[in-house]
């Protein structure tokens, strides 16, 4: 299967070499990067409702790559109008 990621999100800043997430938003798949570039883990999604125009209609059903999703990670996603369930959260997240 082939991605067309179309949504390139930062959580750990501009950096060139800084990790990053990407999406496929119509196969609702993509993948997230540690801080440095390593390779994180997969992201799966479903559809969500819309709720302001500058919003991603997905919502976050499963992650893979690490036992707890990273705090940054979650942060972009939430930003970007993700729904992210608390389910998801690390144990210390703040919003």
């Amino acid at each position: 299967m082939t991605f067309k990621y179309n949504v390139t999100l930062r959580p750990y800043g501009d950096a060139p070499d800084a990790g990053i997430v990407k999406i496929d938003t119509e196969k609702r798949y993509g993948y997230w990067e540690h801080r440095h570039g390593s390779e994180g883990g997969g992201l799966w999604f479903e559809p969500a409702p819309v709720r302001a125009a500058d919003q991603l209609p997905l919502a976050l059903v499963d992650y893979d790559g690490h036992y707890v999703l990273p705090a940054p990670v979650v942060r972009a996603l939430l930003a970007a109008g993700i729904v992210v369930e608390p389910e998801f959260f690390p144990e210390s997240f703040k919003i």
